[in-house]
């Protein structure tokens, strides 16, 4: 059984431990390593927009999202496969964005989670201390090595990917369609 009972966290209902803690010196491990070991589905911890969603050679698959409201960033890294969102979708909290994996510089299946306030700037990979915020504040558990946690939220279900704007713009272009039509019929009466 879990000791902590977190805020909210990218697993949910599944047990998880932390395996390195957030800024663990002397490396200044940048990110919070938790655990499930089986390759579980991932959770947003946000709602808002994706911003990365790419393979890169350290963090392996990585997503990062940024949250609408407070505008604080939030990046998935050693994802399994690519992440199940693309840079610019809507991304809702406990909406599916990937799944618990070791790929990039990965030494097993955990997720690698770091957060910025990015209201501030843009994503700063590799900053100081004070870029980032602890993960497990946020959470609202320890940071504190080898302790389990878990989160009973539920999981938002799928809203079809891309919101659809085509509709709204169609409508806008018949009315602009027609009012140069009538334009058109006004102008021909005055000759």
């Amino acid at each position: 059984m879990a000791q902590y009972n977190a805020r909210i966290a990218p697993f949910i209902n599944e047990e998880f431990t932390v395996t390195s803690v957030w800024w663990e010196e002397p490396r200044n491990h940048r990110g919070l390593d938790i655990s499930t070991g089986t390759g579980s589905p991932l959770y947003s911890m946000c709602t808002g927009q994706v911003l990365r969603s790419d393979y890169s050679d350290s963090y392996g698959w990585v997503i990062i999202m940024k949250d609408n409201n407070t505008k604080m960033g939030f990046l998935y890294a050693h994802l399994r496969d690519r992440p199940l969102k693309a840079v610019g979708e809507f991304v809702q909290v406990g909406e599916l964005v990937g799944y618990e994996g070791t790929t990039g510089d990965s030494t097993g299946i955990h997720l690698h989670l770091e957060m910025q306030d990015l209201s501030l700037h843009d994503w700063i990979y590799g900053g100081a201390k004070d870029i980032y915020t602890n993960p497990t504040i946020f959470m609202g558990i320890p940071n504190v090595e080898g302790i389990t946690a878990i989160y009973g939220g539920t999981p938002t279900p799928p809203h079809g990917g891309r919101r659809k704007s085509k509709f709204p713009f169609v409508l806008y272009a018949k009315k602009l369609r027609q009012k140069k039509i009538i334009s058109l019929q006004n102008n021909k009466n005055i000759l």
